[in-house]
């Protein structure tokens, strides 16, 4: 469902300067927990809507992709919350967005760091 089951904790040079190392692989360490603690359920559930998929019209996939929506919005929830905890204020704002895979015509999931602009604080009103 192009949902990755792990993202990747190096530090990314664009970000230098802009947060800490330490905070960085903290926040991508809740990502991955979360991940971490839905894909086994997941991945039993899919296996065995596989199996069921004949009999079933393709119904018995439905609790796989319940799961990976609420995945989806467990990690977006956790990136607000990082953001609204962090980020914004350091100018940052991640997102969890659907890219297509840089290999094949499949789509992923991937999170972006955006920057935001700065607001001029001495502009009248």
């Amino acid at each position: 469902f192009g949902l990755s089951n792990k993202f990747d904790t190096e530090f990314p040079s664009v970000l230098t300067g802009k947060v800490a190392p330490e905070e960085f692989k903290t926040s991508i360490s809740r990502v991955n927990a979360c991940l971490r603690k839905n894909l086994p359920v997941s991945v039993k559930w899919l296996i065995c809507g596989c199996l069921c998929c004949c009999c079933t019209l393709g119904c018995s996939l439905w609790p796989v992709v319940c799961l990976n929506k609420r995945t989806r919005r467990s990690i977006q929830k956790l990136l607000e919350w990082e953001n609204n905890r962090l980020y914004h204020k350091l100018g940052l704002h991640w997102k969890l967005s659907k890219r297509k895979c840089e290999t094949s015509n499949m789509m992923e999931y991937v999170i972006l760091i955006e920057f935001l602009p700065k607001y001029p604080i001495f502009r009248p009103d």
